[in-house]
């Protein structure tokens, strides 16, 4: 009887586990950055046409970049490419720091190959991101102002990178 709810048990522990679904392992690092940096926590910032692609933040229920903090031995750069990846499921390639924020997040112009032009304005992140983003949306950093953002100092960097990764601003 012992024998039967033990191997009962394990069963059913093994049946949860195997039914969870987590974030799947980051892409390896793609970057053209091989600099050293001094910040510790980096984000990405994605051109798409006119606008930028930003996380709906879920417990600010405001606009953030898709970033974080960095893990031992990671570089500043594969920091924003792996933060980007769980945020918004995008395998970006992670180009040059083209600002800093005042809370010393880098900001990396950031490539996508995912045809997010095509997208509509406001689309859902990936199932395993939901405990940190409500939605991706794309958005002219012209036509925002400092209430918009989960960090309202971010406004003049956001646009400083978005101008720096080569947009114009229509």
């Amino acid at each position: 009887m012992k024998t039967a709810f033990r191997s009962s048990a394990i069963l059913v522990v093994l049946t949860l586990l195997g039914c969870s679904e987590g974030t799947p392992s980051a892409p390896a690092c793609r970057t053209t950055d091989e600099k050293t940096h001094t910040e510790q926590q980096a984000a990405c910032v994605i051109k798409t046409e006119y606008s930028v692609l930003m996380i709906r933040h879920r417990l600010s229920g405001r606009l953030d970049f898709p970033g974080g903090g960095t893990q031992e031995g990671e570089s500043l750069a594969c920091t924003a490419h792996r933060e980007t990846w769980e945020e918004t499921g995008l395998n970006v390639l992670v180009r040059d720091k083209v600002a800093v924020t005042k809370n010393g997040l880098a900001l990396f112009a950031c490539d996508e190959n995912a045809d997010l032009d095509k997208l509509p304005t406001e689309f859902s992140a990936p199932h395993w991101s939901a405990i940190e983003v409500i939605q991706l949306e794309k958005v002219k950093p012209f036509e925002l102002d400092h209430d918009h953002l989960r960090y309202p100092d971010d406004l003049i960097p956001l646009r400083d990178a978005y101008v720096a990764h080569g947009a114009t601003t229509q």
